[in-house]
């Protein structure tokens, strides 16, 4: 981890905003009298990334972060890590009853070759690059993926408290290898060591798979080894045959499920006829449907016989004449009987005169 920028605001003797510009420094020294604010350059690089400092004795000593009579302060720390560029900026705010909590985090992946100049012209933090936690909480796992070493061990080998510089020297042989190990990625040769014990163990079990079936064929001859080829290839011949007749099974399958089916609703067809039962008196409707038919056979004659009569007075009404003219006959036939009468009662008359 590389630190490339600090910026601070109201964090503990740095009440002003203040900038530690390490962009060209490959080596550098923090020189100053006692009090100065030396130490306070490194809290605020820890602070910035895991959220306390060492001497504050935990996160509960966050109220250390607050210069006098400040109510905010501010921390942003941009640094290389593994070839990327992140940001991290932490603000501690004082409510109004006093207690003093931490208002906002952040860890921001930025663009490669991002100008960290570019941050003193007031970017908004969403032109700083990807998000990778945006609460405290998430700043615990995002900070430790980024750096590569957690709270304690970032305190034990890159920012050494004062008065514990000597911490890591006396530590325990496992506690300086681990620290070690996260230090330098050493854990990759953990890995390519654990992988290539799996697959050891994989290929000694396929080996002892293969010794077992060379051990059962120790009596095996020539002309069984033959023998056994021939079957091989006679098998692999009927699985050809067996593959090729597949698609015809499954047609066949098909089929059957369609007879199947036409067969249930046959079944169920018959069902419904054996339920049809003759009725009881079957005898007289027997007989009434005889009766009935003679009778309908009799009438049957009957409209015949007069269809035969109508047509017969059709022919003989048609063989008279014209309609109008019978009627215009029969018009003067009885003018001429009233005629005929009156002429009589004249002639009486006249005959009487």
């Amino acid at each position: 981890m590389r630190p490339l920028r600090l910026d601070l605001a109201g964090f503990t003797v740095f009440r002003e905003e203040t900038t530690v510009d390490f962009t060209d420094a490959d080596f550098f020294a923090l020189v100053g009298p006692t009090g100065s604010g030396k130490s306070t350059i490194l809290d605020a690089i820890c602070f910035a990334l895991y959220g306390t400092v060492p001497r504050w004795g935990g996160t509960r000593g966050i109220a250390n972060a607050l210069a006098p009579s400040a109510n905010e302060a501010r921390v942003r720390l941009v640094f290389d890590a593994a070839g990327s560029r992140y940001v991290a900026s932490r603000v501690v705010r004082r409510d109004g009853r006093g207690n003093v909590k931490t208002g906002n985090a952040g860890l921001q992946r930025m663009p490669p070759g991002f100008d960290v100049s570019k941050l003193d012209t007031g970017m908004s933090p969403e032109d700083l690059g990807e998000v990778l936690a945006g609460t405290p909480k998430e700043m615990d796992e995002a900070v430790v993926a980024a750096v590569g070493l957690p709270y304690d061990q970032f305190t034990s080998c890159v920012v050494l408290p004062q008065g514990q510089f000597a911490d890591f020297l006396h530590a325990k042989p496992a506690a300086r290898q681990e620290i070690l190990v996260n230090l330098l990625d050493l854990g990759v040769y953990d890995r390519v060591q654990k992988s290539a014990s799996a697959r050891a163990s994989a290929a000694e079990a396929r080996l002892a798979a293969v010794d077992q079936l060379l051990d059962g064929l120790a009596d095996t001859d020539d002309d069984t080894l033959a023998a056994t080829g021939e079957r091989v290839t006679a098998m692999r011949r009927l699985a050809g045959e067996v593959e090729a007749a597949v698609p015809g099974l499954a047609d066949a399958e098909r089929a059957t499920a369609g007879a199947a089916d036409a067969l249930a609703a046959l079944d169920v067809e018959i069902a419904h006829l054996d339920a049809v039962r003759a009725p009881a008196d079957l005898g007289a409707v027997t007989g009434a449907v005889a009766t009935a038919r003679a009778g309908a056979d009799e009438a049957a004659a009957d409209v015949a016989a007069a269809e035969e009569r109508e047509e017969k007075l059709r022919g003989e009404v048609a063989a008279a004449g014209d309609e109008a003219a019978l009627r215009l006959l029969l018009t003067a036939h009885a003018d001429r009987d009233r005629l005929a009468a009156e002429a009589g009662a004249l002639t009486a008359g006249l005959a009487g005169a």
